[in-house]
Formats: C-alpha cells, sequence, structure tokens
C-alpha cells in the first residue's frame, strides 16, 4: 500500500499541492497590491501538468530500474500445484527450479 501512495499518489498530488500554494500566493499578492492581481495570472496550470508528468515518467523509471529481476533470469509463470496457485516468479541462471 505505501509502495502504491508513493509511486503513484504523491507524484499526482504534488502538482495539486503547487497549485494551492499558487492560490496562496494570488490572494496573498492580492492583498499586498491593493487587489492587483499576479501578471500571471492565468494560473500555472500548463506548468503543474508538465511537473506531474515529469514526476510521475521519474517514479516510473526510478522503478523500472531499480526492481524487478536481471535481464538473463527465466520467468515461470503461475501454476497450479496440488490445488494450489503457486504464483510466477524469477528464476535466476543456476538457482534450483
Amino acid at each position: 500500500m505505501i509502495r502504491t501512495l508513493l509511486q503513484y499518489g504523491i507524484p499526482f498530488l504534488l502538482p495539486l499541492a503547487g497549485y494551492a500554494a499558487w492560490v496562496w500566493y494570488r490572494n496573498a499578492y492580492a492583498d499586498r497590491h491593493e487587489g492587483a492581481l499576479p501578471k500571471f495570472e492565468e494560473g500555472p496550470w500548463p506548468a503543474m501538468l508538465l511537473l506531474g508528468a515529469v514526476l510521475m515518467a521519474a517514479s516510473m523509471a526510478y522503478t523500472a530500474l531499480t526492481s524487478g529481476a536481471s535481464s538473463d533470469a527465466t520467468y515461470v509463470p503461475p501454476r497450479v500445484e496440488d490445488g494450489k496457485v503457486i504464483p510466477g516468479q524469477f528464476i535466476e541462471p543456476g538457482e534450483p527450479k
């Protein structure tokens, strides 16, 4: 559960947090400057979407590079033995089956 949250949830929610920070800054700026809004009035939507995409791609690349089996491992698919489901697994060369 925590891995799912770290891998997908946080990179997805960080742009939302960035937008919330933008709204807070915008309102504080307007209060300090007698209602004048910041020049970047349209809001940071394109930047936040790009940031979210970059963070998601980075988390997926990190997961791909740091998990899984080696390239010469053999995949054994799930099977049923004696009425029990044996999950799929990777077997490294030289490892007993």
